[in-house]
């Protein structure tokens, strides 16, 4: 070896020594769970807020609880004006209402600004304040081109409102290594003559990565594994002159078969949260501390969802066994599978090892904590609540919430979801010591 560089490896290691490593950058601990623990995902889109997507859909959307979906409003025929309770209650309900410009123009024939921002940013506040009107809070935070038209113009106005967009074409399809242009994203389009129910059931299959893609055909995306897929539909009935809308039985039959494969089945900008935000944690390096290490990360747009909560591996081999994880000064303890959850909106997380103070609960018989409200006070222990005489007057002490896939979100305070979680259905179980845990199914 040559001498000089022998002696600045062995110089470089004693300042190493002599002052220890913290403040050291380390390479990437943390790879985030694809797809939510899910096989694959998907997201139904529904445009051009229609009477018959309110009529005919919510009722399938009702009957099955683990389907929540993305409407792209428009004010297109009075569409948002007309039909403002029925998408208000599509939202309490916990489905994603996203912007679809106010007119459904060409927005790419468009070159003035200010007439971009009447189309896109404009409208998504009158969304919110119509919708608002009717008694749902919404965040608009996800838009979709009309007629898919798109440029580099139209995308700067989009990015100044909204965190993703949703164009079209061909399968849809979006693989969980390969970062896709977040103001373009391709759908998958049913019309009655193009894309069939066998067609779409195929399609859910493929994003479920069931199958042979063996003989694929050279020239198409070659499937490796479980992906994202996004699909674009119009309206929902049994006219079957009209070659964009689907029948109802048809569109919940699509619903079962991704049920059925395990996909994540959530709204555009739910999973496109998720999808985004693991590029930026899975590439985020540590920092070394006296007992351990943090990392930190940066929100690539200030319109992401309030609260993005990720599935993570954290490696922990170089602190040793026994570790806390901690963010905003909140322990996250680990799932049963050794995973844990995070709060991406936090922008960091510490590694650290584990204190005489901390507590060692079996993973087994814990969870992870749920993002903080800033306005409660969480100091305090878990309040004990009296829970009534069908009970048996038990004090339960012990909360955990779930979403519907059986997923575990974190500990909560008693029977009710904290605001700074997405609108849905959710369950709490309730837990005493030497009783049966109850649960029960709460939405907010």
């Amino acid at each position: 070896m040559n001498n000089k560089l022998f002696s600045n490896i062995k110089a470089i290691t004693a300042c190493s020594i002599a002052f220890g490593l913290a403040g050291f950058s380390m390479a990437a601990p943390i790879k985030t769970i694809p797809w939510n623990g899910h096989v694959g995902a998907v997201s139904f889109t529904f445009d051009d807020a229609l009477e018959n997507q309110v009529q005919n859909l919510k009722p399938v959307l009702d009957e099955l609880p683990d389907v929540h979906v993305t409407f792209f409003l428009t004010d297109m025929g009075n569409g948002l004006k007309q039909n403002a309770a029925g998408f208000a209650a599509l939202a309490k309900a916990g489905h994603e209402i996203g912007n679809h410009a106010k007119n459904h123009g060409h927005l790419s024939g468009i070159t003035n600004n200010e007439e971009l921002n009447e189309e896109i940013v404009k409208f998504a506040d009158n969304i919110e304040k119509v919708l608002a009107e009717n008694g749902a809070t919404t965040n608009v935070i996800s838009f979709a081109t009309p007629f898919c038209e798109n440029n580099d113009q139209v995308k700067g106005v989009i990015d100044t409102r909204h965190f993703i967009n949703r164009d079209c074409g061909w399968h849809g399809r979006n693989e969980w290594d390969v970062e896709p242009d977040w103001l373009a994203l391709k759908a998958k389009i049913w019309t009655r003559s193009g894309a069939s129910v066998p067609e779409m059931l195929t399609a859910m299959d493929t994003a479920a990565f069931i199958g042979n893609f063996a003989g694929a055909e050279p020239w198409e995306v070659q499937i490796k594994g479980g992906t994202w897929l996004v699909v674009l539909n119009h309206g929902v009935t049994d006219d079957k002159g009209d070659d964009y809308a689907i029948d109802p039985a048809d569109i919940k039959k699509i619903f079962e078969r991704a049920i059925e494969d395990k996909l994540w089945v959530a709204p555009f900008g739910t999973i496109g949260a998720y999808y985004r935000a693991h590029f930026i944690v899975d590439a985020a390096t540590s920092t070394a501390t006296d007992d351990g290490f943090t990392v930190s990360w940066k929100i690539p747009n200030e319109h992401m969802p309030k609260s993005v909560m990720l599935r993570v591996n954290i490696d922990t081999k170089s602190i040793g066994e026994n570790v806390v994880v901690e963010q905003n000064g909140q322990k996250i303890t680990p799932e049963s599978d050794g995973s844990y959850i995070i709060e991406f909106m936090s922008k960091s997380l510490t590694v650290r090892k584990a204190g005489a103070g901390d507590s060692t609960t079996h993973p087994q018989d814990t969870t992870a904590t749920p993002p903080t409200d800033s306005t409660k006070d969480t100091s305090t222990a878990l309040p004990k609540i009296q829970l009534g005489s069908e009970q048996n007057s038990t004090v339960y002490t012990k909360f955990t919430l779930f979403d519907l896939n059986g997923n575990r979100l974190g500990t909560v305070s008693d029977f009710a979801v904290p605001a700074n979680y997405p609108k849905g259905t959710y369950i709490i179980r309730a837990e005493a010591k030497g009783q049966a845990a109850i649960t029960k199914k709460v939405s907010r």
